[in-house]
């Protein structure tokens, strides 16, 4: 199996920590826009490689590739996705929050089907979406998640400075949004990745409803997911260490990415 990386931030260089180990794979490719940072990762792995971050790049690496796996951001879901599904390969999306962009979702969702290739989201930092996913068979009445994180998380975002709300003066936990997913996707682009996975597997982003909850005393990521309908309930709750050099993002969201580039890898799905 051969992949391709793209990002080597912390989650794609955890991820390629762990893909070096793997007996299924024999090589794999970084790459990033920050390409010197690139070129430095390489050096950890025995079985990577560089190669440049530009559309004529990778088009040329695709035709050797299994698997192509997006760690980066939302904009490069954006570009990179629609172009890899465009020739009929694999892609696995991180950041997908991206999703939240109806034409984008649209297009990648109808690329996939159209030219063969498959469009894989892991469950990221929240559990509970295998509940979800079953009990979407069937109808359901409502979806909620509510995510609380410490101010490190929030540090800096836009949307709360617009209304006045500075997370380091915080005393108490304190609600800072409440609405659905679509707006929290658009307000905390950096936090609420799981809200996007959710809504596509329920009741899609305008009938899901998200909580975040700012923290000041907390060091976790925590996620309650609530699902409801005919099926009966679930409560699925997750406490997650955060990476230190990415607050805002859960350690659980780079292992999912790494249990579900295993199970593409192997034959056998536990689970499904």
């Amino acid at each position: 199996m051969r992949l391709l990386i793209i990002g080597c931030g912390a989650i794609g260089q955890t991820l390629a920590k762990e893909i070096d180990t793997m007996d299924e794979v024999d090589l794999f490719y970084i790459t990033d826009k920050n390409e010197e940072r690139a070129q430095q990762a390489v050096k950890s792995y025995r079985k990577a490689k560089f190669i440049t971050n530009t559309d004529e790049s990778i088009r040329a690496h695709l035709k050797h590739l299994d698997l192509v796996v997006e760690a980066a951001s939302q904009e490069a879901v954006s570009h990179y996705v629609p172009f890899i599904l465009g020739f009929g390969k694999d892609v696995l999306v991180m950041s997908v929050g991206a999703f939240a962009n109806d034409e984008l979702r649209e297009k990648c969702f109808s690329l996939a089907k159209k030219k063969g290739g498959r469009l894989y989201v892991p469950s990221g930092a929240v559990c509970g979406t295998d509940g979800l996913h079953s009990a979407s068979a069937d109808k359901i009445d409502t979806v909620e998640l509510v995510s609380t994180k410490g101010p490190k998380s929030f540090k800096d975002n836009p949307y709360l400075k617009s209304i006045g709300i500075d997370v380091d003066t915080l005393k108490e936990k304190t609600t800072i949004y409440e609405g659905s997913a679509r707006e929290a996707i658009v307000h905390f682009p950096k936090n609420v990745n799981v809200s996007a996975t959710i809504s596509m597997l329920g009741l899609g982003l305008d009938k899901t409803k998200v909580k975040l909850i700012c923290d000041p005393f907390s060091d976790c990521n925590s996620h309650r997911l609530v699902v409801k309908g005919v099926f009966g309930e679930i409560v699925a709750e997750t406490e997650n260490v955060p990476f230190p050099s990415n607050p805002a993002t859960s350690y659980l969201a780079a292992l999912s990415a790494i249990g579900a580039i295993k199970r593409i890898a192997g034959n056998v799905w536990i689970g499904i």
